[in-house]
């Protein structure tokens, strides 16, 4: 792997599709968005005399911190990163009082999405989902430059492995959620938007790893870091079925171990949720969608809300998960280390080691019973991928389990995603992924000419 790699990857360079994200110099705490495409003269001018020694450095890393963790959990214009797990995977059913787009996202209709963000529907041109990351990524490269010109020699380890691994999390969830064919975005060392061709989930996820090796090689003292930064990139090399490679990386994080987001920021599952029952946790919807509600499993909690007003015998139940706006949403944890060691001893023969580690993690939870070894390794996968969304839940992690599925282990999509009638209007769609929208990316990008390209 390529140690310090700035860029995200030798394939070539990317534009903001948001780049008001990056409206004036050295953004700092609190500022996590802007909105719209390239509507402001010049946005990405950050002067170099503002960055130009320690303080400066430090302050751009603070920024990144909180911009990452704003815009990993808020939600955007109409969407966001948590669209995986709150509309797209079915842990979460909408109610009416979101927008007609969210509800066509909501049912899987991947071109209906795309015309409601491409100005038909008087929405104007943009990609609500890709521009909330697209900031981690190219903020980050600002901040990398200037902590290592002017970083504290005592600090500057630490802050730039949190910074490379900031920018893998990024990645690695674009990666995860969205079809292949979107690209990366960045800034080049003028601090100027540049363009990449098309990348595919392999290819975002390698160079993900690269900036991990990054992470780590950089690391000093920080060991909450250091194991943020094995977590990522166990989770990078499982989607990119290195599966032994994965259980070495996240070996020697502790169970214990979890990093969260920082309070500041609001949680957007207990919003959504929570507020005029926006939302509402989803029961074996659409066939397909796992017992979250009816499971009654204590690591999913939660609570009769009402009837559906337009559905009276559809019942809505809230989560218990989040009690608060500033309950912190993990990110990375051992529980995932532990699962994704599992997911790697089922792929060296040895499912019954696999139930060990999965029962060792169901002990400390009351009302767990232990599990058995199934016989097949089929059902082997199909138990571990149900304990990972008990164990995730709510936590963005579903919709790439499903797309691993279908990728790495050739599950028909019609047996994971939900099927048949939805509840309000047309029926699902069979979009397997988030779709990026290509006219507001090729608006900026010729080089994005197609879109969606596969899994």
């Amino acid at each position: 792997m390529t140690i310090d790699c700035i860029g995200v990857s030798s394939r070539g360079r990317t534009i903001f599709r948001s780049l008001r994200l990056l409206c004036g110099p050295a953004l700092l705490a609190g500022v996590t968005a802007c909105h719209g495409l390239l509507d402001v003269t010049d946005p990405t001018k950050i002067q170099e005399s503002d960055i130009a020694n320690a303080s400066g450095a430090k302050s751009e890393y603070v920024g990144v911190v909180q911009t990452f963790h704003g815009n990993i959990v808020l939600a955007a214009t109409r969407s966001s990163y948590w669209a995986d797990e709150r509309t797209f995977t079915r842990p979460g059913r909408l109610n009416p009082n979101y927008s007609d787009e969210e509800a066509l996202f909501d049912r899987h209709d991947a071109a209906a999405y795309e015309a409601a963000y491409s100005g038909t529907s008087g929405n104007g041109l943009s990609d609500p989902y890709l521009a909330n990351l697209d900031v981690i990524v190219g903020r980050s490269s600002v901040a990398i430059r200037a902590m290592r010109a002017y970083g504290d020699s005592a600090t500057k380890g630490d802050f730039l492995a949190h910074l490379f691994a900031i920018r893998a999390a990024a990645m690695v969830q674009i990666a995860e959620d969205v079809c292949s064919g979107f690209p990366i975005n960045d800034i080049d060392d003028k601090n100027l938007p540049v363009y990449s061709t098309a990348y595919t989930t392999q290819t975002a996820l390698t160079s993900a790893v690269g900036q991990l090796d990054s992470a780590l090689a950089h690391g000093r003292d920080s060991v909450r870091i250091m194991n943020f930064a094995q977590v990522l990139k166990g989770r990078a090399l499982l989607d990119l079925g290195q599966w032994d490679a994965a259980a070495a990386a996240v070996h020697s994080v502790p169970t214990n171990f979890v990093y969260t987001t920082i309070q500041e920021q609001s949680n957007t599952f207990y919003y959504p949720y929570h507020d005029d029952y926006w939302g509402a946790v989803g029961d074996t919807e659409g066939t397909n969608g796992l017992p979250f509600v009816s499971a009654h499993d204590p690591r999913v909690p939660t609570a009769y809300i009402m009837q559906r007003p337009q559905v009276p015998q559809d019942s809505l139940f809230d989560q218990l998960k989040y009690t608060s706006y500033h309950d912190p949403i993990t990110l990375a944890s051992g529980v995932e280390a532990r699962l994704i060691e599992a997911e790697a001893a089922i792929h060296a023969g040895q499912p019954d080691a696999a139930t060990t580690t999965l029962n060792a993690l169901r002990s400390a939870v009351s009302g767990l019973p232990a599990l058995t070894t199934p016989s097949t390794t089929a059902a082997q996968i199909d138990t571990l991928y149900k304990e990972r969304a008990f164990w995730l839940f709510l936590t963005g992690r579903r919709l790439g389990d499903m797309r691993r599925l279908v990728r790495l282990y050739g599950r028909d999509p019609a047996t994971l995603y939900p099927k048949g009638a939805y509840w309000y209007g047309a029926p699902f769609g069979v979009a397997t992924a988030i779709p990026f929208v290509l006219a507001a990316n090729q608006y900026y990008n010729s080089n994005i000419t197609t879109g969606c390209t596969g899994q």
